[in-house]
């Protein structure tokens, strides 16, 4: 390596994660690694859903709930638009339905997400996203931003959606 190199990366703007961070990442917030992956994801580019996704995770496993919206605001704003869910159609799909509604009970939103979860599933991330504020507008006590954020994804019966309705309703109608 040559004196004052700097190995091929621009000190100014932090690289993309490889596919291998990626899954280490993941795989470090699947087993509840919280602090290792939070010093990887530290060193990410910041401009990436996947990135923010999993250090909002992080954040809020840490009870850091304003910082874990912060990063979900990011993620959001750098979701790819909606461009289908592949080739089966998941509305005509009997099996599908029904795994979805027993899906829908699980907190799955709090597992972690790569590029390929989002170009693949941008709906379920989106709507991983919402579940997540929600969540952390519960544990702040922010009732009525609870029901501004999770009432418009009530009718897919997540059930961290309708448990923190009905508590957010039950605080304010005190």
């Amino acid at each position: 390596m040559l004196l004052g190199s700097n190995a091929g990366t621009n000190p100014v703007t932090k690289d993309r994660p490889t596919k291998s961070e990626t899954e280490l990442i993941a795989t470090l917030i699947s087993q509840s690694r919280y602090a290792e992956a939070y010093l990887l994801l530290k060193n990410e580019a910041t401009d990436n859903t996947a990135t923010q996704y999993n250090l909002a995770l992080c954040l809020y496993w840490a009870g850091s709930y304003r910082e874990a919206l912060m990063s979900l605001d990011k993620a959001q704003l750098f979701m790819p638009v909606n461009t289908g869910s592949g080739k089966t159609n998941p509305a005509t799909d009997s099996f599908y339905k029904a795994i979805r509604e027993k899906q829908n009970g699980l907190d799955d939103h709090r597992n972690p997400v790569t590029q390929k979860n989002i170009e693949l599933t941008t709906q379920m991330v989106a709507d991983g996203i919402v579940r997540l504020k929600t969540d952390c507008w519960l544990q702040l006590g922010e009732y009525a931003r609870v029901i501004d954020i999770a009432t418009p994804i009530a009718y897919k019966n997540y059930l961290n959606i309708f448990e923190a309705l009905t508590i957010a309703k039950q605080h304010l109608n005190k």
